[in-house]
C-alpha cells in the first residue's frame, strides 16, 4: 500500500483492520459485507430510534455511584450540579481527562469493569426495549463499551476519523446500538454517515480497510467529503438508536460545555448469527470469536 504521507505517529484503526486468510476468505467476506442490510429489510431504514422510561432504567443514578465507587468523582462535588453527569469534567482534574496514545482517558479505562447493579440494568434496558423491537431473541455485547468525553481535552490533535466495527472484524450481520447518557449535541455527540454513502466510500478504496484507515486520517479531500455526507446525532438522556453496523461514525472533539457520557452496544439476533458465511473474530490481541459465549452473551435475552 502506499502511504499518502510520512506518517511519524501511526493512530486510529491503521495496522488494526481485518486481514484475510486467503482470497477464499476475502470472498465469503464479502458476500456477508454486500448483503442487505437486515435493519432496512425490517425498519426500511439504517436506523431506528427509540426512547426508554428513565424512572424505571435508572441508568443516571447507577452511573453517579459508580463514579464515586471507583474512586474517580467525590458525591459532594456530583451533588453541587442539577445534571452532575454534563458537568463531570468540572469534578475531575486534568490528569483523569486528558487523552493518552491509545486515545483512552482514565475515567474511560476505569469503566471497562462494570459493576452488577449496572450490568443488572443494562440487561434490563435490553430485554424491555431493544428485544421487542426484533421480536426474536438477541445476544448481546457482554461488557459494553463506556465513552467518556469531555470539553476541550487534552491530547485530542488530530482530524475526527470515521470507521465501522466492521473493518476491526465485526461480523456484517450485527447491529450497533448506541445510548447517550447525557444530552448530546453538535460536536459533543457521535457523528453518523448513513448506509448508502458510507459503502459508497468503501467503494472508492475497493474496499480495502487498511487504505480506508490511512485516507480518514491522512486524506484532506476525504475528511472534508465525509464530514459534508455526515451528520451529529441530537439526542437526550432516555433517547437510544439502533444502526447498521457498517454506517461510517466518529467521535468529535468536544467543544461544547458539557461532558458526553455513552454506551456502545452490539447485538446480534438469533437468525443473524446463522448467516455467517466465514468465521469472525476480533482483530486485536484476543481473537475472540463473535460468538454465543465468546464475545456476545452465552444466552439469549428474549421477550
Amino acid at each position: 500500500m502506499n502511504s499518502i504521507i510520512d506518517k511519524k505517529i501511526i493512530r486510529g484503526h491503521m495496522g488494526k483492520t481485518v486481514i484475510f486468510d486467503s482470497k477464499k476468505d476475502q470472498k465469503l467476506f464479502m458476500k456477508d459485507f454486500l448483503s442487505q442490510s437486515s435493519i432496512q429489510e425490517k425498519f426500511s431504514s439504517w436506523n431506528v430510534q427509540g426512547k426508554y422510561d428513565t424512572k424505571k432504567i435508572i441508568f443516571e443514578e447507577i452511573l453517579k455511584n459508580e463514579l464515586v465507587v471507583k474512586g474517580i468523582a467525590k458525591k459532594e462535588e456530583l451533588d453541587k450540579y442539577d445534571n452532575p453527569l454534563e458537568n463531570l469534567h468540572k469534578c475531575l482534574n486534568d490528569s483523569k481527562k486528558t487523552l493518552d496514545d491509545t486515545e483512552q482517558n482514565q475515567v474511560s479505562v476505569n469503566f471497562y469493569d462494570i459493576s452488577e447493579d449496572f450490568k443488572k440494568e443494562y440487561i434490563k434496558f435490553l430485554k424491555n426495549y431493544v428485544a421487542n423491537l426484533f421480536l426474536e431473541p438477541i445476544y448481546f455485547q457482554e461488557v459494553p463499551t463506556f465513552r467518556f468525553h469531555f470539553p476541550f481535552q487534552k491530547g485530542y490533535e488530530w482530524e475526527d476519523r470515521y470507521h465501522t466495527d466492521i473493518m476491526l472484524g465485526h461480523p456484517p450481520y450485527e447491529y450497533n446500538v448506541w445510548i447517550p447518557f447525557t444530552q448530546v449535541y453538535d460536536s459533543n455527540s457521535m457523528r453518523i454517515t448513513p448506509l448508502s454513502d458510507s459503502l459508497n466510500f468503501y467503494k472508492k478504496c475497493n474496499y480495502d480497510f487498511e487504505l480506508f484507515a490511512e485516507n480518514v486520517q491522512y486524506n484532506a479531500d476525504w475528511i472534508k467529503e465525509l464530514k459534508t455526507k455526515s451528520s451529529s446525532l441530537n439526542m437526550n438522556y432516555g433517547d437510544f438508536i439502533v444502526f447498521d453496523p457498517r454506517c461510517l461514525h466518529c467521535t468529535q472533539n468536544n467543544r461544547t460545555e458539557i461532558t458526553r457520557i455513552s454506551l456502545d452496544i452490539r447485538i446480534i439476533t438469533e437468525s443473524s448469527l446463522k448467516k455467517y458465511s466465514r468465521e469472525y473474530k476480533t482483530t486485536g490481541r484476543k481473537k475472540m470469536l463473535f460468538q454465543p459465549g465468546h464475545y456476545f452473551s452465552e444466552k439469549p435475552i428474549s421477550i
